[in-house]
């Protein structure tokens, strides 16, 4: 790493420390230790983390007194109102379209320039909102870009979050954003149609609908600095306020056959066959996770049956009973089943995928379709 790599945590550390707050300075001076340790200059690391410490002493502290590592928890049932990880660039392969890729450069761009772009005056909170269908990889995306940005992520717990005593949730939101905001992390607000339902849902009670309140006053309340992300699977059902608070707002869709092409080769790890144009097609319509699903599965067969390639029919037939778990798994009986698939998909479901669909021959598939 170059110096200016660690200009933005520096400069994080100097505007804190002139308007005196302790707290986000010992922070980022932790990140920047680890920062350093990551880039291999340990001795700077110790010497850094030691000069710390030494000021936390001095000022009568423990030396993890002011360092926000303990997330809160919710007051009734002790459980964690976050889980934090540190996503590492070196252990994500993402797959992202030419506009998302655009787009999320572009917001981590703005995070490392936060304070030169608010000496300008163009400075916005640095908030991204991802909506689409699931298994589009929200979660990964929030876990790449804050491996972009080097920091922490805090990934709430909605389930906690929302406590069985409704006027504990208001705090426990409160307690979380807090946390988040005296310390560098990204938050990431996971499933947020549970925090942020529309208020004018009738099934909904007045005390959930005073936590989207609550919400949006610390959302509205957060620091310039702290970086938030939130993903839904249902936007229709988010409040129109939430959208607002949310300077970027990604819709990520399912994957593309160039996509899905590349997920393919990624998953099926070095023994994808060479020609991938029938499962480009079969898995057209499939989000990425699912199409992971039956990778991963197809590779545990290879292996338990100590096998050196990857039958193609046997994944194509893994794919099928994804894509049409609901016929595949009726109460039809197995001759319907297989005429039925064949008109539904002429191309995927061969005789000898159908076959390995329903652990018969190829010859009585045959026998089944032209009878």
């Amino acid at each position: 790493m170059s110096p200016m790599d660690y200009l933005p945590t520096l400069l994080k550390i100097v505007e804190n420390g002139a308007s005196a707050n302790t707290d986000k300075v010992i922070s980022y001076t932790h990140l920047l230790v680890d920062k350093l340790r990551d880039s291999g200059d340990k001795n700077a690391a110790d010497k850094l983390l030691k000069a710390v410490t030494k000021a936390q002493s001095s000022m009568g502290l423990l030396p993890n007194a002011l360092l926000p590592s303990t997330v809160p928890v919710d007051r009734d049932s002790r459980l964690s109102l976050a889980d934090e990880s540190h996503p590492q660039l070196n252990d994500l392969d993402i797959q992202l379209d030419d506009m998302t890729a655009a787009s999320v450069g572009e917001f981590v761009s703005f995070v490392d320039n936060a304070s030169k772009l608010a000496e300008a005056g163009v400075g916005i909170s640095p908030s991204m909102l991802l909506y689409g269908p699931p298994g589009c990889g929200k979660s990964y995306l929030a876990q790449y870009i804050a491996a972009r940005l080097k920091l922490p992520l805090l990934t709430a717990r909605c389930d906690v979050m929302m406590s069985s005593l409704l006027g504990s949730t208001a705090k426990n939101i409160r307690n979380l954003f807090d946390h988040a905001s005296n310390r560098p992390c990204v938050l990431f607000l996971d499933e947020f149609d549970a925090l942020a339902k529309a208020r004018d849902d009738q099934h909904e009670l007045g005390e959930l609908k005073r936590v989207v309140v609550s919400l949006l006053q610390n959302i509205d309340s957060l620091s310039a600095d702290t970086v938030v992300i939130a993903a839904t699977n249902h936007d229709q059902l988010l409040d129109p306020a939430v959208w607002r608070r949310f300077a970027y707002r990604l819709n990520l869709q399912l994957p593309s056959d160039e996509m899905r092409r590349n997920l393919l080769q990624q998953y099926l790890n070095g023994y994808a066959p060479k020609n991938l144009k029938q499962l480009v097609l079969a898995t057209d319509g499939m989000s990425g996770a699912t199409i992971k699903q039956a990778c991963e599965a197809i590779l545990r067969m290879m292996i338990i049956d100590k096998s050196s390639h990857i039958d193609e029919n046997k994944l194509l037939a893994r794919v099928a009973k994804i894509r049409f778990h609901d016929t595949i798994q009726s109460d039809e009986s197995a001759d319907v089943k297989i005429r039925r698939l064949k008109s539904m998909d002429s191309q995927l479901f061969t005789t000898r995928v159908l076959g390995e669909v329903f652990s018969i021959s190829t010859g009585k598939v045959s026998k089944i379709l032209n009878s």
